[in-house]
Parts: structure tokens; C-alpha cells; sequence
């Protein structure tokens, strides 16, 4: 059996010659760091004999550092697996990041040493299920009409890009709950100072809305709430044979071509959830052709 083990970055297995493929015990591609998880448990349970892992093509996001890394021992941020799994792992790493085929084709060629013998002990691989935060220091903005619903908005953003120190969770948000122009600022404590002044005004830019770690336990998301409809104030879309923009009353604002550059820069001038229906109704129209009618297509296709 092949000692050897191929990790592609960003590559088709096909892009790869026979002669390469038929001296490996298995090839497989990457494009995310999580991939080295797979590459682990896959080690242990399935390619016990494999005391080589190859790693070769561009890598382009840097994922492939991460997996090199991890594959040589380092706990590091891209791990699900349990670190001793791959402190124990008994298999040497070649890093062939942006490397030509032709060095690639040598070094299996070098390394090529067909074994019985496992090269570790075949074990089950437990992976925990994801469950982090990405912290994200810029503004963003959350629109509700209703203020629990923004609230809960708010939390799950926190709790999603938080920035964090020893007691809280944080980010600076513009919280809006009405198209009026009546501002207030200053830091919104989301857990006990609710609504931190949004009752009087519509917009609040929170410096920063924060949650107490001490009182996650007491703040749930209701998921629901993602459900309801949160009319966006920068109007409505008509997607025909133009892309027509009208006001809340119905008057015809704009018409432009439809295309999808014109869709891109209008989706991102607006709230998330009208984007992602004008996004979802715009694949539709360019599936379904002259069988689409706006809002009615899901229950007709």
C-alpha cells in the first residue's frame, strides 16, 4: 500500500498526472483550513500505513499554511480535532506550496515506499462541532422596527463578530428602529439599559452596545425572529423586463437595466434581508425565464 498522501490546494485532481495519482494512497483538494481536520481523521481511521502527507498548489487564502502547520504538530486555530491527535500523528509533511509539477513528481518519486506496517494506531477521531466567533472591530448596522427584535438582532450579532475583553462582549453598531432622523449616541448596555434611549429616537450609535459576560445565560435569540418581515425604508424593487425602484407609496423612482452589476449595486445599498431577496429573486428570474413571476415562483417551480 502507498505510503503517500496528497493534499491539493485549489487544484482539480485532474489537473494531477495518473503517474502521480497511481503512487498516492488517496488525493483529495482543499480550499478551507477545516480541510486538515478531514485529512487527520482520515489518517487514523482509514490510511494508517500513509507516513507522508504532501502538500502541494497555491495557496491562495492561506489555508495551506494552517494545515501544514497542524499536520507538523501545532495546535492552532484551524483544529477541531483534539490537539494530541496530531502531536501523535507519526507522519513526515512536504510542503510543495507553489511548487511545479515536476518537483512534485520527484519528490513522490523519492518518497514512493510502499508499506504494510502502519505508521499509527487506527483510532476514531472525535471533531467538535464549530462554534466561534470572528472578531470584527468595524461598524455595522442593524435595522428593526421592533425593539425586541432589534435587541435580539444586536446580541446575535455580538455574539457572532464580538470583540471581547476580561468582562464583556462588544461592537460599535448603528441601531435603527425607524427611517426618522432623530439620533442619540453613547454605549448601550444591551441586557439592562435596553432600549438605551431608542425609545425617544431612531437611531442610536451604540459606543459600543455591549453584553456583560455575567448575563449571556439570561439573553436568548429567538431564531423566528429572522423570519419576520422588516419593511427596508430605501424602498421596493420590481424586477420585469427593467429593474423599477419605487417609494413606500408607489412612486416610480427609478428604472434601470437589468443586469447583474446594476443588482449588485443596489443589494448593497440595502438592508441585508431585502438584499438577499432581491439576490434569491433575481436567480430566479434568470432560471425560471418567462415563467418567473415575482414572489409567486417557489409554489410554481
Amino acid at each position: 500500500m502507498s505510503n503517500l498522501l496528497l493534499v491539493l490546494l485549489w487544484l482539480s485532481p485532474d489537473k494531477i498526472s495518473r503517474e502521480v495519482k497511481s503512487k498516492v494512497a488517496s488525493v483529495g483538494t482543499a480550499y478551507t483550513a477545516d480541510a486538515v481536520n478531514q485529512v487527520v481523521k482520515a489518517l487514523y481511521e482509514t490510511y494508517t500505513h500513509v507516513d507522508t502527507v504532501l502538500v502541494f498548489g497555491p495557496d491562495l487564502n492561506g489555508a495551506g499554511e494552517l494545515i501544514v502547520e497542524a499536520l507538523r504538530g501545532a495546535c492552532n486555530d484551524a483544529l477541531r480535532v483534539p490537539c494530541e491527535y496530531v502531536k501523535s500523528l507519526n507522519a513526515a509533511v512536504v510542503d510543495l506550496r507553489w511548487r511545479s509539477e515536476a518537483e512534485l513528481k520527484a519528490a513522490v518519486e523519492a518518497l514512493y515506499k510502499p508499506r504494510e506496517a502502519p505508521a499509527r494506531p487506527r483510532r476514531e477521531v472525535p471533531m467538535a462541532m464549530p462554534s466561534r466567533r470572528l472578531p470584527h472591530p468595524a461598524p455595522h448596522v442593524i435595522y428593526d422596527v421592533d425593539l425586541e427584535a432589534l435587541r435580539a438582532k444586536a446580541v446575535d450579532y455580538i455574539l457572532t463578530y464580538g470583540l471581547e475583553t476580561e468582562d464583556v462582549l462588544y461592537n460599535v453598531l448603528v441601531l435603527q428602529r425607524g427611517p426618522g432622523g432623530a439620533y442619540t449616541a453613547g454605549p448601550c448596555d444591551l441586557a439592562e439599559g435596553w432600549p438605551c434611549g431608542l425609545d425617544k429616537a431612531d437611531v442610536l450609535l451604540a459606543t459600543p452596545a455591549y453584553v456583560k459576560k455575567s448575563d449571556l445565560e439570561k439573553i436568548s435569540v429567538n431564531p423566528s425572529i429572522f423570519l419576520r418581515t422588516a419593511y427596508d425604508p430605501h424602498g421596493n424593487f420590481v424586477l420585469a423586463d427593467r429593474l423599477y425602484h419605487y417609494d413606500r407609496r408607489g412612486v416610480l423612482l427609478r428604472a434601470l437595466e437589468l443586469t447583474e452589476a446594476n443588482l449588485r449595486r443596489e443589494a448593497q445599498k440595502l438592508l441585508p434581508d431585502h438584499a438577499f431577496y432581491l439576490g434569491k429573486e433575481y436567480a430566479a428570474k434568470r432560471l425560471l425565464k418567462e415563467k418567473y413571476v415575482q414572489d409567486s415562483w417557489e409554489g410554481n417551480t
